[in-house]
């Protein structure tokens, strides 16, 4: 009996050791999975070997898994560009009978109830361009073209798309410092600016103004767009970018406000490369900062 409690001791210590040395060897194979999973990364197909049915078994569930994401992805970008091609022939139907409303408008005697009318006009048009440039903002960087502008002649353009309502409200325009070449997209910087100008229009207060002057670093070429409105309240500043966010001057009734335009502004800049910095003083400015980098990262620049 001794002899077989021997046996027996030996052959326990015998399969613990072969147990000790095969979890040793199982840790050490899956020991970076581990670490991804404890860091909480993603594990691919590549961080399998394949060596054993445990790791044939993982990579075919995320492969699986892969594959499943990659069709439900496509579906969702199937789905956005369907609305985006539904949105943009929207937007070019209603702009006739926006059209057509202008030319009928130069057909009325009365002077005031024309003005009244084409201050509505410009409105919808505003807000229809923005549901164009908006539905697009989420979209792939393919929709944007760099290209070697001249700072103020753009600014020139905006000023003249909002023309009507600068001189509807007796906006005073002010330009300084704006002759400098930068490197962005045309439609899309016009269409932060059109935001811009809006807003400063909607929070102005009596004698306002809109400065746009520029300002030149080694590293960027900064435009500045400064109004003399209502401001923004310190607690909103930090928030102004966010989704939908109005803060305190958008619980205004006074002031009918989204909270989309920033936002959209900010998502386009930032694929644009350009920086966007607000600051302001309750019932004394708002200031805008758009830094343009002198050096771009663009593969394609023309020169216009």
């Amino acid at each position: 009996m001794e002899e077989i409690y021997y046996l027996d001791v030996i052959l326990i210590f015998i399969y613990i050791g072969a147990f000790i040395i095969k979890y040793a060897r199982w840790k050490e194979r899956f020991s970076g999975l581990y670490e991804s999973m404890e860091e909480d990364n993603d594990i691919s197909l590549n961080d399998i070997n394949r060596e054993s049915l445990e790791e044939e078994i993982m990579a075919y569930i995320i492969n699986k898994k892969d594959n499943n994401y990659s069709q439900v992805i496509d579906q969702k970008e199937t789905q956005i560009k369907d609305m985006e091609e539904y949105i943009s022939k929207w937007v070019h139907e209603i702009k006739l009978p926006i059209s057509a409303i202008s030319m009928i408008l130069e057909r009325i005697d009365d002077a005031e109830l024309s003005i009244e009318i084409k201050n509505e006009t410009e409105k919808i048009n505003f807000l229809v361009n923005s549901v164009m440039y908006g539905s697009r903002a989420t979209a792939a960087a393919e929709d944007i073209f760099i290209s070697e502008v001249k700072l103020q002649d753009i600014i020139k353009q905006a000023i003249k798309n909002n023309a009507f309502m600068l001189i509807r409200n007796n906006i005073e325009i002010k330009l300084e410092n704006l002759d400098h070449y930068i490197f962005t997209d045309k439609k899309w910087i016009l269409y932060v600016l059109d935001q811009l100008i809006n807003n400063a229009i909607k929070y102005s207060r009596e004698n306002a103004k809109i400065q746009f002057y520029g300002e030149e670093s080694d590293k960027y070429i900064c435009l500045n767009i400064r109004d003399n409105g209502i401001g923004i309240a310190a607690e909103d500043l930090e928030r102004v970018f966010n989704k939908g966010f109005t803060g305190n001057n958008g619980r205004d009734t006074r002031y009918k406000s989204t909270g989309m335009g920033l936002y959209f502004s900010k998502k386009i800049l930032d694929k644009l490369g350009n920086s966007f910095e607000v600051y302001s003083v309750k019932n004394e400015y708002t200031l805008f900062k758009i830094k343009f980098n002198k050096i771009s990262d663009f593969t394609t620049i023309t020169k216009m």
